[in-house]
């Protein structure tokens, strides 16, 4: 699609399987906290709030001193143990191919620290990440600064994510949303939140923009 000339994506469930590392990551902490267990399936609903939130929806309450003792004990283990999607990369590496500008969008605090630590900060030309911003998503302002820093009109634009915020934060910033269903969303919630398109893998993205990966 000639039309496109920049496509963001979220980072958890989206080009990263994050779920079994928050999952186990998240417990260890409940263990140490004295707080109750969280199941797989609750941490998969909370994927794409931001931490504080997903907390308050775990335990009902946040402290800031327990977001450091996670980061300093957890957020380490909790990285070793993602992994990119299959097709991630060559979807990412298509898309520059065509002359389409990359980004990545997600409401995670220092979001650039995960990119690094995967090594695929390169294929992006801008990342943005709640240290970036005032409001996060569904708020529009971390998909318009991307999309600022990249010189792009949001109606050049789409947004690739896997939950129903993602699709909310594209309506409301005028982007194209594409829903993936490699999360916890269905096809119905993607359309249901105002997808423009649901794709079930990047590789369906990276076709529909024009830009398939090569086999």
């Amino acid at each position: 699609m000639t039309d496109i000339k920049a496509a963001l994506f979220d980072f958890d469930m989206t080009l990263v399987d994050s779920s079994w590392g928050i999952a186990y990551c998240t417990n260890e902490f409940a263990k140490l906290k004295g707080l109750r267990p969280v199941p797989r399936e609750t941490v998969m609903a909370a994927i794409g709030l931001t931490i504080i939130d997903s907390w308050k929806m775990y335990w009902g309450e946040f402290h800031q001193e327990w977001l450091e003792e996670y980061r300093t004990k957890f957020r380490g283990e909790e990285r070793k143990m993602m992994r990119l999607f299959p097709d991630t990369l060559s979807t990412l590496d298509a898309l520059r191919g065509a002359g389409v500008k990359v980004g990545l969008v997600s409401n995670r605090q220092f979001a650039r620290n995960p990119v690094e630590y995967l090594g695929i900060t390169d294929r992006f030309d801008v990342i943005i990440g709640l240290e970036d911003v005032t409001h996060a998503k569904p708020d529009p302002e971390p998909l318009l600064t991307a999309l600022s820093r990249l010189d792009v009109e949001p109606a050049q634009a789409v947004y690739v994510g896997d939950t129903d915020i993602d699709m909310k934060t594209a309506a409301a910033a005028g982007v194209r949303g594409i829903g993936v269903t490699t999360g916890n969303f269905s096809a119905e919630q993607h359309n249901a939140a105002g997808a423009w398109r649901v794709c079930g893998s990047l590789a369906e993205v990276a076709a529909l923009l024009g830009a398939a990966p090569r086999q």
